[in-house]
């Protein structure tokens, strides 16, 4: 199938599904928090959140380990059919039982464990929908679903909860029934379904195994690079805003830019041609941000604050897109699955610690100082990936555009961007 049938079938209708389930998980914590906290007041509503984020992060990299040796697409298609069942199940609760902790507590650690084996599938089905050169730009419209996904879903979870919340839980399984039906049209390439080794047990994945194919500084980067934005940032504007004395929009109109910021890039590269882009334009894009979150974290002025924050997002849309891209391309398939649980553990698994430590942080030595430590977080991310040496090969021209995405290294130029 060429790169363009590809984008018209199965990819197209994978970001779609994705961006659907998006929508649906976000608003599901909304109604998930505010019905925790009608049921038992803000502490339960804590407890409760803090009880499904952690079979999310336990169980990430078993996640992992499932992707590489399952279809993903099966993985995805059940893990959104469980979550439309439980939100179901959640929903005739609501209006046998009423609003009690105990059974919201049951459907977060349930949700966490189904949302465990989603995300490394989701990270591992890009790879057997489009060839090679086109994994950065099916990046940047999954990153551009995400975004959707994040601006939409708590808008769409409030209107929800104005129906109450068994009616709101019911509507939002609708959401993830939805991208169900669409994963079922998805097929993978000729020649792109489960790797051969996927009957066999899935090799254990060590450092050394990504020493082996030299993608230790890529992922050990990319992971620093994401951390201050995995949300202690939006934490520390809220902070900054308070303690410069501006008014509560103002925060809003920061964290909006940012989005904002990131949506227009993820878009534009989504929508260019494909181009091999490599570590000099991941590096470009990454210095800037440092001096921009000291920018933010240290003027007075508003216009300021959001200006820099929309540069920002834009700077960091931007990484996060070449260096997924470049994930999905030199890793072997084998090993995408566990590979991606890595960095969501590294993400979202050290938010809470990330929570906290902006509290902290702010408390003892200003907001500015967050912001100047949190730049530092990136320069460090920046001389990690100074050393990536990732080198994404493509097809060479005589195949036609094919691949083998069982063989790493297949025979053609590279993608090196040096």
């Amino acid at each position: 199938m060429s790169g363009a049938g590809a984008w018209r079938g199965g990819a197209a209708r994978w970001v779609v599904a994705y961006t659907v389930a998006v929508v649906g998980d976000v608003s599901y914590f909304l109604i998930l928090t505010w019905a925790a906290a009608e049921a038992g007041g803000p502490r339960t509503s804590g407890l409760v959140l803090a009880l499904g984020a952690v079979p999310r992060a336990v169980l990430m990299l078993l996640g992992g380990v499932l992707a590489d040796r399952v279809d993903p697409r099966r993985i995805a298609v059940g893990t959104d059919a469980a979550r439309a069942l439980l939100l179901l199940l959640a929903a005739g609760a609501a209006s046998w039982y009423g609003l009690v902790p105990w059974w919201l507590a049951v459907l977060a650690v349930a949700f966490g464990v189904v949302d465990a084996c989603f995300i490394p599938a989701v990270g591992a089905m890009p790879v057997r929908l489009v060839p090679i050169e086109a994994l950065p730009r099916l990046q940047a419209w999954r990153l551009t679903g995400l975004r959707v996904g994040n601006a939409v879903g708590p808008s769409l979870g409030a209107l929800l909860v104005a129906l109450g919340i068994s009616a709101a839980l019911a509507s939002v399984a609708v959401l993830f029934a939805i991208s169900v039906v669409l994963l079922l049209t998805v097929r993978s390439r000729p020649g792109e379904g489960p790797a051969p080794a996927a009957a066999a047990p899935a090799p254990p994945l060590r450092l050394s195994r990504l020493r082996q194919e030299g993608l230790v500084p890529l992922v050990v980067g990319t992971a620093l690079s994401e951390l201050p934005f995995s949300g202690p940032v939006a934490i520390g504007v809220v902070l900054l805003a308070q303690e410069r004395g501006w008014p509560v929009a103002s925060a809003g109109g920061v964290l909006a830019a940012f989005s904002v910021g990131g949506l227009v890039v993820s878009v534009l590269l989504a929508t260019i041609p494909t181009q091999p882009l490599g570590r000099r334009a991941t590096l470009a894009a990454l210095w800037p941000t440092a001096p921009l979150l000291v920018l933010l974290g240290t003027t007075p002025v508003v216009g300021v604050a959001i200006a820099a924050s929309g540069l920002l997002g834009a700077m960091t849309g931007t990484v996060m897109v070449l260096c997924h891209g470049r994930i999905q391309q030199s890793t072997p398939p084998a090993l995408l699955g566990r590979v991606t649980a890595l960095l969501s553990m590294a993400t979202l698994g050290l938010s809470p610690l990330g929570y906290g430590a902006v509290g902290m942080i702010a408390g003892a030595w200003g907001v500015g100082v967050f912001f100047v430590l949190s730049a530092a977080v990136v320069t460090l991310a920046g001389l990690v990936l100074l050393r990536d040496r990732s080198c994404p090969p493509v097809a060479a021209p005589s195949t036609g555009g094919a691949v083998d995405h069982h063989d790493p290294r297949p025979a053609g130029a590279d993608m090196c961007g040096e």
